[in-house]
């Protein structure tokens, strides 16, 4: 799936192609097509690993993340410095200066919304979400499993699947998935054939728990910034003036207000 307005540290990678065959409309990234492949299984936490393989299956993109589902929220963490990327080497050398190495997104389609957020500046944005990318995560869609085969991934025995979903627009998703009979069927593997490469998705490491709500609203002390662009000019200036990074990180960026508005999350 695309990650291209999900994650701002993935955007500099290379990594936007990434799944496109899962995409809904107007996709955030971790599309409704993905949702759906896990079934009744709403309510986890697990490490995931997306990898971008070339046609000799060689990896060019990868890197680990984790992802909390609780019903139509998903909340999804990452850390660009346990990234591979050979794509472009220095993705995590030009972030990390900013204090965005570190991202956290919560996506939220009942409210139409998607936050980002940044743990080492404490702050975060809100985007809107299309209505119609909303819409696909809260519509029902058509599903057909096609069994074709049985293998063990990750020490769980799977029925290999192939899998086309169809949603009220008539787009159809495709995907090849490992479901694990000793896990309710989750799907523990996910891929594509993109014309970048293969995309692979594995979880690890689920467990089958409530996450508390808190964990899908904005982080309590977070301050809220309109929009990237005051998010450059506020926090991530006073993050490098802090740690005495160099400000030629974020020559690029258009020169912003010099009184950006910001709010801070109280505590709860």
């Amino acid at each position: 799936m695309r990650w291209a307005r999900l994650f701002l540290a993935l955007l500099v990678t290379g990594v936007a192609p990434a799944f496109a065959q899962l995409d809904g409309p107007g996709s955030t990234g971790v599309s409704a097509s993905l949702i759906r492949l896990f079934g009744t299984n709403n309510a986890f936490t697990a490490q995931a690993e997306v990898q971008l393989l070339d046609k000799d299956n060689k990896e060019i993109v990868g890197t680990p993340m984790t992802i909390t589902l609780l019903g139509k929220q998903i909340r999804l963490e990452v850390d660009m410095a346990k990234m591979r990327n050979k794509v472009q080497p220095d993705a995590l050398a030009r972030v990390k200066p900013l204090g965005m190495d570190s991202v956290v997104s919560i996506i939220q389609p009942e409210k139409r919304t998607t936050l980002i957020a940044f743990p080492k500046l404490r702050a975060f944005v809100k985007l809107q979400m299309p209505t119609s990318e909303a819409e696909a995560f809260l519509t029902r869609a058509k599903i057909e499993r096609k069994a074709i085969g049985k293998e063990k991934m990750d020490g769980h025995p799977c029925v290999k699947q192939q899998v086309v979903i169809t949603d009220d627009a008539g787009h159809k998703s495709e995907a090849t998935v490992w479901t694990a009979t000793d896990l309710r069927d989750f799907p523990v593997c996910v891929a594509t054939k993109e014309s970048e490469g293969t995309v692979v998705m594995r979880f690890r490491q689920i467990q089958f728990t409530r996450a508390e709500t808190n964990r899908f609203e904005p982080p309590a002390g977070y301050i809220e910034c309109a929009d990237m662009q005051v998010l450059m000019a506020g926090p991530v200036t006073k993050f490098m003036k802090e740690n005495g990074t160099s400000v030629k990180a974020i020559t690029k960026t258009k020169s912003p207000s010099p009184k950006p508005a910001v709010t801070t999350t109280k505590k709860k």
